[in-house]
């Protein structure tokens, strides 16, 4: 079979080009858990081992930790060399972000304390959304704290007095934030609040259920940033070791109604 030159010449160079064209997958890199440059990723929780490394930390708290502080508190200051990091209260300029740059001891140092930062950060978050939505949506709180199903009853055998979780768990079910909402609500169940308000006068309950539901928070988040075991549960399987958050506008946009989505 015979082709003249001019044929293969075309062929040859349509291949050429064919090849120039043709989309070509970038290589991906494996996320490297020991460089802290790179950002977060919830795998590295496990494969860092930063759960073993923070209960022996613990265990053998170092001469210069102060006497009644928080672990959290102490295990920051080594971390970073800040000073004044403290991420045991809510919505405070102490706990600040962390600077990927900096020389951490160990890849470890820097996921332990990455994640005492963006648990008070998620929980800051709910802080601030709460103060926004009793102030410009006024009806998600009053209908988040109506008590429902073995809640009703439990309020009605109380005479109306009904626990501040449930009007906190009737607002975190609507965000859909997982795997920390579910870390959140499981907080809530091991570590319950006396905490109560009278459902049958809720919208003048006093005080208001909003300032509960803030004061809980706060209070939530100082066990957790306190007690290690408690930071553990919430922390495990890297579900704070990511850089996705919930933020405020995101919480009010998922329980009020509006588009809302994690940043």
């Amino acid at each position: 079979m015979y082709f003249s030159q001019q044929l293969i010449a075309f062929v040859a160079a349509t291949l050429v080009t064919s090849s120039l064209t043709s989309p070509v997958k970038p290589l991906t890199r494996p996320f490297n858990c020991n460089d802290p440059k790179q950002g977060v990723n919830k795998n590295c929780w496990n494969e860092l081992k930063v759960e073993e490394h923070l209960t022996d930390w613990v265990a053998h708290l170092p001469a210069r930790c102060k006497k009644g502080e928080a672990w959290s508190v102490c295990y920051d200051r080594v971390a970073t060399t800040n000073l004044e990091q403290d991420c045991t209260q809510i919505n405070s300029t102490k706990c600040q972000p962390l600077d990927p740059n900096f020389p951490y001891i160990h890849p470890q140092w820097y996921y332990g304390a990455y994640n005492t930062w963006s648990i008070n950060n998620f929980f800051t978050s709910w802080y601030k959304a709460i103060d926004i939505i009793a102030k410009e949506y006024p009806a998600v709180i009053i209908n988040a704290s109506n008590p429902e199903d073995i809640d009703t009853f439990l309020a009605f055998k109380n005479n109306g007095q009904t626990s501040i979780d449930v009007a906190l768990r009737n607002l975190i079910i609507k965000t859909d934030s997982e795997p920390q909402r579910d870390a959140l609500m499981a907080a809530i169940s091991e570590y319950p609040s006396t905490v109560k308000y009278d459902s049958n006068n809720i919208e003048t309950a006093n005080p208001p259920v909003a300032a509960l539901l803030k004061t809980r928070l706060a209070q939530l988040l100082k066990h957790v940033e306190s007690d290690l075991p408690a930071f553990l549960a919430m922390a495990a399987e890297g579900a704070f070791s990511q850089p996705k958050r919930l933020s405020e506008g995101a919480i009010i946009g998922k329980v009020s109604g509006i588009s809302g989505s994690l940043v």
